[in-house]
């Protein structure tokens, strides 16, 4: 759907429209409420949608996304949930904004949007590769709004008694989505490694990408990555994903360990 100007006032539409799936299921979408939608960064909307019993109920998984419209002839987006598995009536959605997602991030309190259920495989974790090697060492590579499934990730309390690592990848400081809750994920455990791409003068932290960042720790012999126990969950672009898998690959760590959700 094109741009919309921010609507006033709770829409109205018929019940249980029935669209097609991408991949040629029937996708059912529900109606859903606008909770709230603050800013989370600069460029960045955090979205709380009050959900049907049935949207959450298929939420299992961290990774997992639903597919979201405005009207029920619209196209549907498709937007990862950003909070944890587990919790009834609210989802929560970490969305960019731009021109194709502005009928979404210009919704307010008590506006009315269509969600379907949650989809996907999501991260799985109990997959028989990460069985098979004992998984105790986690890395999470993120960029951008690649944050929210490894968010849901890591507040479903998944990784406890795993040394974890987040690389996130960001072009600013403002723009490091959930940047107030890196404080919580460090003494949960999490090691939080941002890295800024167009940082500014007063940045300490590290500089460049992601998967760069992730090489030169291994090369400089301050690495991470414990090969035969190592895993990975990886967002972002199909760019840094392969150029993460590439690293992960050199240093010993089977791509079929190094997890995808979609």
């Amino acid at each position: 759907a094109g741009a919309r100007a921010a609507p006033r006032g709770r829409r109205q539409r018929p019940p249980n429209p029935v669209a097609r799936h991408a991949w040629g299921d029937d996708v059912k979408f529900l109606d859903a409420t606008i909770e709230s939608n603050v800013e989370a960064g600069e460029g960045l909307r955090l979205i709380t949608v009050q959900v049907p019993q049935a949207v959450s109920d298929a939420f299992k998984t961290p990774g997992q996304y639903v597919q979201a419209k405005a009207q029920p002839d619209a196209k549907a987006s498709y937007y990862s949930v950003a909070s944890s598995p587990g919790k009834t009536g609210s989802m929560e959605f970490l969305i960019k904004q731009a021109e194709n997602n502005a009928w979404f991030t210009g919704l307010s309190r008590g506006d009315a949007t269509l969600l379907s259920e949650a989809m996907g495989k999501g991260y799985n974790m109990a997959c028989d590769s990460w069985t098979a090697a004992e998984v105790s060492q986690v890395g999470l590579f993120a960029t951008g709004t690649g944050i929210a499934p490894m968010r849901s990730a890591i507040e479903s309390g998944v990784f406890r008694g795993k040394a974890t690592r987040l690389y996130l990848g960001a072009r600013t400081e403002a723009a490091l989505g959930f940047a107030d809750s890196f404080e919580a994920w460090r003494k949960d455990g999490i090691e939080v490694v941002p890295v800024l791409s167009k940082a500014e003068g007063s940045w300490s932290g590290r500089r460049g990408y992601i998967q760069d960042a992730l090489k030169e720790d291994e090369e400089r012999g301050e690495g991470f990555v414990l090969p035969t126990r190592h895993g990975a969950l990886i967002c972002g672009q199909k760019e840094m994903v392969a150029a993460v898998r590439a690293v992960l690959a050199e240093v010993g760590v089977p791509e079929d360990r190094t997890l995808l959700n979609f």
